[in-house]
């Protein structure tokens, strides 16, 4: 068995386990833009966002999980919880893939000593932990660009592992599960032709061919779900870098990503990769991550998880000043005096006589036997110096390579120390609210008919996916003006506006029938808990959710009943 099968066995176990540890809710987009789409393909029923309806989303990657679940159902084995499950180990197993991928990119960068430094830095950190498993285009993006970034022909490194048609092809595949990938690939593959124009014909024929390929297969995919032609990758580049309009999910100070984004993702790892970018000699990941930081600053709204196809390559540079720590480090020898010309004549013929005790046969019969004695004491003592000097030197090294490795274990325990915990926390307890509530809506559907309210910010929950029953549901839409109309206010904002009087407008006073299960954050109980029990309401249950309640996302998940 190889080594980088071994390596990768253990790296898939670790990221099941990963993979089943994640218990909390990050952003909405991991069930609404995945799984809740391929549980529509697959079923039949799954609510589709306004996205879908203006073509800004590609099928490609939801057909993944579409596909899943189909087998899952022929097998016999669409439970709730495999449903769950099976897609986050799917993820797992990207994921693992796109670690082994990591490890290789950095030893081609470097060395293997560098790649297992890296690895390391990169299964500890905690922001990977906490997202590479989840069903996020962000984390499929970082795994493919990885892949791709290994293919690449770097340039004044060994062409070992490289492959043009590989690269392309994972470079196109990121692009068509997230379009912002192409941000990556401007630079390189700008380099890329250019570094090829004697051969510029089959280079662009190549690009070409790669290119067709992806994005017809891309868009014949979109065209029998879409039923008509479209291309969404661009769309979704004109709606969210072009024209800004992504600036409705809010916006944020142009340095952000400097300030908060990319500090708070690498946490302790920040100081290693500042160190390991400064001491590495090769700056070409520095300067493409820099680009993408840079592009992505311009953009009004900002995320922690655009980030993440970056993060590789930080870990790299971390991986980098690790291996630094363990090298031999060099000493600066203190420069001697130069002797005279004049002390050369003299005892240049001495060298023997520091090993014989006798003095050189030229020296003349006028000279004192004292002087001569003083000369080769001299010249004795000049190598002997030497000696100390390089003893001394060799003692220095060793005391800095044991301050440098024991610097090491320091830099490794606080990675630990502060990673580890952040991501178990993130991934059990933070925000966990809105996911246990739908085992208990599921479990309460299966024993009598339900039809459920969600009075909470819009997607704060996952939808069908997580319930696998076709019940009643509904929630507080938060679709944008696209339409420009005048006066245009959201429902979420319309019901925050005036709880009470959505509810009656909503329920009150027409003949529509009241919902059996309420689901809300224990911020909005003091406003409606009178009205929902004078309404036949009690409350059912309540859930914990976070320790951090931020304006209409509350500690508590509360479920009133009737």
């Amino acid at each position: 068995m190889s080594k980088d099968r071994s390596l990768f066995l253990g790296l898939l176990a670790l990221r099941c386990v990963n993979a089943l540890m994640i218990q909390t809710h990050f952003v909405p987009d991991e069930y609404w833009q995945s799984l809740e789409v391929g549980h529509n393909m697959a079923f039949g029923y799954g609510y589709m966002t306004w996205e879908w309806r203006e073509g800004l989303r590609g099928y490609t990657y939801p057909l993944v999980f579409a596909v899943l679940f189909k087998i899952q159902q022929i097998l016999g084995l669409d439970t709730r919880i495999l449903m769950i499950k099976l897609p986050r180990l799917l993820q797992g197993v990207l994921a693992a893939v796109g670690d082994l991928y990591l490890y290789k990119l950095s030893r081609k960068l470097s060395d293997t000593p560098t790649a297992q430094w890296t690895l390391l830095c990169h299964v500890l950190s905690w922001f990977t932990l906490y997202c590479c498993t989840r069903t996020l285009t962000n984390s499929t993006e970082a795994v493919l660009v990885t892949i791709a970034l290994y293919y690449f022909p770097w340039p004044g490194l060994s062409s070992k592992g490289n492959s043009s048609m590989k690269f392309l092809a994972m470079a196109a595949l990121s692009v068509i599960v997230r379009p912002t990938a192409a941000i990556m690939w401007i630079l390189l593959c700008s380099w890329h032709i250019q570094h090829n124009s004697s051969h510029l014909y089959k280079t662009l024929k190549n690009y070409i061919l790669v290119c067709v390929l992806s994005l017809g297969i891309s868009a014949l995919i979109d065209r029998v779900y879409y039923n008509t032609w479209t291309c969404v990758q661009w769309n979704f580049l004109q709606f969210n870098v072009l024209t800004g309009d992504s600036a409705i999910y809010g916006t944020h100070p142009w340095h952000w990503y400097v300030s908060q984004g990319f500090p708070v993702v690498m946490a302790t790892q920040l100081f290693p990769f500042i160190m390991g970018a400064w001491k590495s000699s090769n700056k070409v990941p520095l300067l493409l991550i820099i680009w993408n930081i840079f592009i992505y600053s311009f953009l009004p709204h900002k995320e922690f998880r655009f980030l993440l196809p970056i993060l590789p390559l930080s870990m790299h540079y971390c991986g980098v000043y690790f291996q630094s720590l363990c090298q031999k480090p060099f000493i600066r020898r203190q420069k001697k005096k130069k002797k005279t010309k004049e002390d050369n004549d003299k005892n240049g013929d001495n060298n023997e006589s520091c090993s014989s005790g006798i003095g050189g046969s030229d020296i003349s019969e006028s000279q004192s036997e004292s002087s001569v004695l003083s000369s080769e004491t001299s010249s004795c003592h000049d190598i002997s110096s030497t000696h100390q000097t390089e003893s001394k030197t060799k003692i220095q090294q060793k005391q800095k390579l044991k301050s440098n490795l024991t610097k090491a274990k320091v830099f490794v325990i606080i990675l630990i120390i502060t990673n580890i915990p952040a991501a178990l926390y993130f991934s059990l307890i933070h925000q966990r609210g809105t996911i246990v509530v739908m085992k208990f809506l599921y479990d309460e559907s299966t024993e009598k008919e339900t039809d459920i309210l969600f009075l909470m910010p819009c997607h704060s929950t996952p939808y069908y996916s997580y319930i696998h029953r076709n019940v009643s549901m509904r929630f507080l839409t938060c679709e944008p003006n696209l339409q420009k109309a005048e006066n245009y206010t959201e429902e979420a904002d319309l019901f925050y506006n005036s709880p009470i009087d959505w509810l009656k407008s909503e329920y009150a006073a027409t003949h529509r029938s009241w919902p059996s299960h309420i689901v809300y954050f224990n911020v909005l109980q003091p406003v409606i808990n009178s009205y929902l029990l004078q309404s036949g309401y009690k409350l059912c249950n309540t859930f914990f959710h976070t320790h951090i309640p931020e304006g209409r996302v509350g500690s508590q998940v509360m479920v009133s009943c009737r």
